[in-house]
């Protein structure tokens, strides 16, 4: 039973991995970052830094082990992943052409790296008074 219950497993992680990537790739999210930073010499090594990242994240989650990593490193995991997601999100929308829809339809002239910078912090204070306040 055990072993049913591992193929399935792994099988559904599988599948599930794949759809992420397939998203990433898709949205050209590596190759964005790489080509904004003037690193796309090295953009191999973020694809094995994302993958290593997964796997290892999958490991931790699957055998429930917990590390000790205490406040600063929950501190730094969280900027890295709000990072991370942030990117996501912005290369999504890229994509789907998002932002010129909507700077054409508020008819804003300038001033956008202040709105996102605004968005960036209202979800940073949201996340803030949920975990403290609500959690």
């Amino acid at each position: 039973m055990t072993v049913f219950l591992a193929f399935f497993g792994l099988a559904a992680g599988a599948v599930t991995a794949a759809g992420y990537f397939a998203l990433i790739t898709s949205v050209g999210m590596i190759n964005r970052a790489a080509a904004s930073t003037g690193t796309t010499k090295s953009i191999f090594f973020y694809e094995e830094c994302l993958l290593f990242g997964v796997v290892t994240g999958n490991c931790l989650s699957m055998f429930n082990i917990s590390i000790d990593i205490g406040t600063a490193g929950i501190v730094m995991y969280g900027v890295f992943s709000g990072m991370f997601i942030g990117l996501l999100v912005v290369s999504l929308a890229e994509t789907l052409k998002a932002l010129p829809i909507f700077i054409r339809r508020v008819r804003i002239g300038s001033g956008l790296g202040i709105i996102i910078l605004m968005i960036g912090l209202g979800k940073a204070a949201g996340h803030i008074i949920y975990y403290f306040f609500l959690y």
